[in-house]
């Protein structure tokens, strides 16, 4: 059986709908206060005990944290997941039976931390294949466009091209060069129907892994942006790793071209499955030799490219302050939905 709680209300088809058309859609109000208050002590938690990984994410801007895997060592997180009310409108959402959860990531930028996160898609990372998968962005600050609230270009999760996967950081060994480089959507931005949102704690973002989003710097003065991202996949997902994929750390039994299997990617609903989740209860540190390699891979990826003439500088995008309207602290919108 499942532990995960029903939600508060399910979705609605207008949001559903919403969700297929625009590859995003905002939920006011929808965690409950309880499931707040539990997922930011997670992070807090987290953020005190950053992983090898977390720590060569965070490295080049001071400011700027970011980890992932958080809930294979933090209780709070790890709860909030299993027993939270998220695999619900992840079913929803995808119109799948099965409920897989494939990880979680957190993303705190402090006051003044000017670090754009780049447009990207997410499906670009990872090394999954499939139609049903979704991601949902859990703010804990109030965020506006000034503090770094994410924008989404309307619809581009149907367009044809798969953009190279470009991290904050410029991590070298993800970034495909056989794939589309990513439209400089700053740069024109009258092309593009962009949205994003004022949210409060308790809002939650839902998208499609393909749909082109990013954020400015947090420019408040004042406001820490902490965010936690929680990724979700269905029947028709299958693993596909490659050199160019994010790295899985962590124990599974996963085979190229099956389904996600094992302690890794547990399933949440329908139901549980017994040894994955005997296997939550024990906190798990990731492989120590695949974090070596994947280390030494980016280092070989980086020298890879510097001896093509790519250099990362080529692959930034613009990003210039955010105009704040006359009254309006949070800073123009194209479009709030």
């Amino acid at each position: 059986m499942s532990f995960s709680v029903m939600p508060n209300r399910i979705l609605t088809t207008e949001e559903i709908t919403r969700y297929h058309e625009d590859g995003v859609v905002m939920i006011k109000g929808a965690i409950d206060p309880n499931w707040v208050k539990l997922i930011e002590a997670g992070v807090e938690r987290a953020r005190d005990e950053m992983s090898m990984v977390g720590r060569f994410m965070s490295r080049k801007t001071r400011g700027y944290q970011m980890d992932i895997f958080l809930w294979k060592r933090i209780d709070e997180l790890r709860d909030a997941i299993y027993y939270g009310p998220f695999a619900h409108w992840a079913q929803q959402l995808m119109g799948s039976n099965e409920v897989r959860f494939f990880y979680d990531q957190m993303f705190v930028k402090e006051p003044g931390t000017d670090a754009p996160t780049p447009w990207h898609q997410d499906l670009s990372f990872w090394p999954i294949r499939g139609e049903q998968i979704t991601s949902f962005w859990i703010p804990l600050d109030p965020v506006t466009r000034e503090s770094s609230g994410l924008m989404y270009v309307r619809g581009s999760h149907r367009w044809p091209q798969r953009f190279k996967a470009i991290s904050p950081d410029y991590v070298a060994a993800i970034i495909d060069e056989k794939m589309d480089d990513i439209p400089d959507i700053n740069a024109n931005p009258e092309r593009y129907e962009l949205l994003d949102w004022v949210m409060e704690p308790g809002d939650i973002l839902m998208f499609h892994p393909l749909t082109l989003h990013g954020s400015h710097g947090n420019m408040h003065r004042t406001r820490r942006r902490r965010a936690l991202a929680l990724r979700w996949t269905g029947d028709d997902v299958v693993y596909a790793p490659t050199r160019k994929r994010m790295p899985i750390h962590y124990r599974h039994s996963s085979t190229v071209g099956g389904g996600l299997q094992g302690a890794a990617f547990p399933r949440i609903l329908p139901a549980h499955e017994p040894t994955e989740r005997l296997a939550r209860r024990l906190p798990e540190s990731p492989a120590f030799g695949r974090v070596l390699a994947s280390g030494w891979h980016n280092f070989m990826s980086s020298m890879t490219m510097k001896t093509r003439g790519i250099q990362a500088q080529q692959l930034k995008q613009t990003w210039t302050q955010p105009k704040a309207l006359s009254g309006d602290p949070a800073g123009s919108r194209e479009q709030i939905r």
